[in-house]
């Protein structure tokens, strides 16, 4: 056994320094390069304030390698801020290059920080590689220096989820910012001067402690350690840490099969989000947890490399379930309705956070029709306790993590005892009608949510269509009746009643479906001209109002109540 690994001990260097004596790989299973614009931004606000300031160093932390055959050092952690820099000393390259006095400093910066080519021989080799699925990306705009066209040109291309969005994003925003940073020098000679500088400050001042490790195994003890001081870790991280090594002390193979696991359920999921899939998927488990002890829960059920083994497949396929509630027409879903696909897109329109463990446990142990049971169940339920309730979200999150517990423990096998059990959170109509009747100061799309479902049973009763099927597809938009900030055209209605905007102004009564142009046709005109434009609209609730006599407070609310009787009938359960 390797003994104890000391961080107090470790040496501090340079970044800039650090590339320039070294060569480093960030192994496959790292997650991938995930900082934002903000975080590059302060990153590098924070180094020049440094600098300006005349600070002697600028700290950034701890950053843990381990030697591998190769003579690269593998990037166990600090790979975010190492790549940060290596990004912003290429955007300063690329701007030293495009002046042909110049060259000579862009060609310093490309074979000190970022790569050379060895006497002989055409191939860059790298001062960095990054993983699997970021590396390419890296090489050819970072490593090879492609210009900002074509940097902007592939992120323009990239779908939000892709994994190299975060990193072609940060290489756009360092080289204008680089960019931006020339142009208030004055002149191209105080502009090199000052990045000549920059440079000099990333290679001795902007400073790291270097923890060097001999296996992964002391790397796992070191993450520990760090977790136990209170180090800003995450709990993903600290998973993958913790099975990581109890595969490592099964097996080097064990260990890359987890490593494999790992790096596709990341490729899955966006970093950014990776916590709250932890969170969610062990909900869904095991009952609620705190964020703070989710980690110690973990740990706790997961103790040899077996337990390991089983918890990142578990994980693998829990991933895919997870990335598949935010998009509807995920392959996931392909097996299902189409009304599941209606629920899962409702549910992430209105907000789905708290129901989200119930829907991973529903998909493994229900069967297909009472999953689309569930859905609507759920649905109704987030339209009742939360979106017109306004009620407390933690008891519905303690009670939506008791009903996902015992879907998966298989206590509960349908939607109708799911419905039983969460009546807590399921409002009688009573109480659901007169929530809705004063309903107001709702976002856009839960609004419109809203009026189209009325819309749809409103159609259903009149011509006898299903929900949904007929004259509610189209683009619509959100029309205020009486305007938020109404005319002079509105003075008489005003005049009577002073406070009526702010008070009835956002409520769901004072509000109807319009398409997009005939909502620009109303603007802020009238109750009687806008009668004229609401009568020729296909929709029959807009359609109605042109038979109304004025809008006041009394119709508003009237109108509204009307709303929440309609409402109980379409939100309910049965």
């Amino acid at each position: 056994m390797t003994g104890p690994v000391s961080i107090s001990e470790a040496p501090t260097a340079g970044i800039g320094k650090m590339l320039m004596e070294s060569r480093f790989m960030v192994p496959n299973h790292q997650r991938d390069y995930s900082w934002d614009d903000d975080r590059v931004g302060q990153f590098l606000d924070d180094l020049l304030d440094a600098m300006a300031r005349g600070d002697s160093f600028y700290f950034v932390g701890l950053m843990v390698f381990m030697s591998s055959q190769d003579g690269r050092l593998t990037v166990l952690d600090g790979q975010q801020r190492l790549a940060t820099a290596v990004i912003i000393i290429a955007a300063m390259r690329a701007w030293f290059g495009s002046i042909a006095k110049y060259a000579k400093n862009a060609n310093r910066l490309q074979e000190d920080f970022i790569g050379r080519a060895e006497l002989g021989e055409q191939e860059i080799q790298p001062k960095l590689t990054l993983n699997y699925y970021n590396n390419t990306s890296f090489q050819e705009l970072v490593v090879a220096g492609a210009p900002l066209d074509e940097v902007e040109r592939r992120l323009a291309a990239l779908k939000r989820s892709d994994p190299n969005r975060a990193l072609l994003a940060a290489i756009s925003n360092c080289h204008r910012r680089v960019a931006d940073i020339a142009g208030k020098a004055g002149d191209t000679d105080a502009a090199a001067k000052f990045f000549i500088k920059l440079a000099v400050y990333l290679r001795d001042n902007v400073l790291a402690v270097r923890l060097t490790v001999p296996s992964e195994a002391n790397a796992f003890r070191v993450f520990e350690t760090l977790n136990d001081r209170g180090q800003e870790l995450s709990s993903m991280d600290l998973v993958k840490n913790h099975l990581f090594g109890l595969a490592l002390s099964h097996s080097q193979q064990r260990l890359s099969e987890l490593e494999q696991r790992w790096a596709q359920m990341m490729a899955t999921l966006s970093s950014s989000k990776a916590d709250d899939f932890l969170k969610v998927f062990w909900t869904s488990r095991h009952g609620r947890v705190q964020s703070a002890d989710l980690f110690q829960e973990v740990k706790k059920k997961c103790q040899d490399h077996a337990q390991a083994t089983a918890l990142s497949q578990d994980l693998l396929e829990a991933a895919d379930h997870y990335a598949a509630l935010e998009q509807a027409d995920d392959p996931v879903w392909a097996p299902y309705t189409p009304a599941v696909r209606n629920s899962i897109r409702t549910l992430k329109l209105i907000g789905s956070k708290q129901v989200r463990p119930i829907i991973l446990s529903a998909i493994k142990n229900f069967a297909p029709a009472e999953l689309e049971r569930l859905l609507w169940l759920l649905e109704v339920i987030l339209v009742r306790y939360q979106l017109v309730g306004g009620e407390r979200t933690g008891i519905l999150e303690i009670s939506c993590a008791k009903l996902a517990k015992a879907i998966f423990d298989g206590t509960i096998t349908t939607a109708t005892q799911a419905h039983q059990q969460t009546s807590e959170i399921y409002p009688k109509d009573e109480q659901f009608k007169a929530s809705f009747a004063v309903k107001q100061e709702l976002t856009n799309n839960k609004a419109q949510y809203l009026l189209r479902y009325l819309e749809q049973e409103r159609r259903r009763l009149d011509l006898g269509a299903k929900a949904g099927e007929e004259g509610v597809g189209e683009t619509l938009s959100v029309e205020h009746i009486l305007p938020r900030t109404p005319s002079a055209e509105w003075n008489s209605v005003v005049d009577a009643d002073k406070s009526i905007a702010e008070d009835c102004a956002d409520r769901l009564g004072n509000l109807c479906l319009l398409t997009d142009k005939l909502n620009r046709d109303v603007g802020r005109a009238n109750f009687d001209d806008k009668k004229k434009v609401y009568g020729a609209s296909d929709l029959i609730t807009t359609a109605n109002l042109s038979k109304l006599s004025q809008w006041d407070r009394k119709a508003i609310e009237h109108r509204q109540a009307e709303m929440a009787k309609r409402a109980a009938a379409i939100w309910r359960f049965q």
